[in-house]
């Protein structure tokens, strides 16, 4: 009998473990710059990158990273714009860099 409920309190933390993990991962933004390997026609995208935060109260911020892919420099930026909205601590980084994909 108490093997039994043992076993199913370590099976009940194993499965709290576990969905507490998922709530750890990161919100897609963008989308992934895609390309194959090898000979082809290359490609030009527009790899965005910000890294910002906001003031959660006495003096704790949440920094957080994103990073997208984009098909003009202007679709990047006005991204980078939102973020700086959402996330106004002064960013650490909030680039658009041209990438040639293959």
């Amino acid at each position: 009998m108490v093997n039994r409920l043992l076993a199913g309190a370590a099976f009940s933390l194993g499965l709290l473990a576990a969905s507490g993990a998922s709530a750890w991962t990161p919100p897609q933004v963008g989308a992934a710059c895609k390309g194959a390997r090898g000979p082809g026609p290359k490609l030009t995208a527009i790899a965005g990158n910000y890294l910002g935060g906001r003031h959660i109260r006495d003096g704790i911020v949440d920094w957080k990273s994103f990073q997208g892919c984009f098909r003009t420099a202007e679709a990047c930026e006005i991204w980078l714009a939102g973020q700086a909205r959402r996330f106004p601590v002064t960013p650490s980084r909030a680039t658009c860099v041209s990438v040639t994909l293959r």
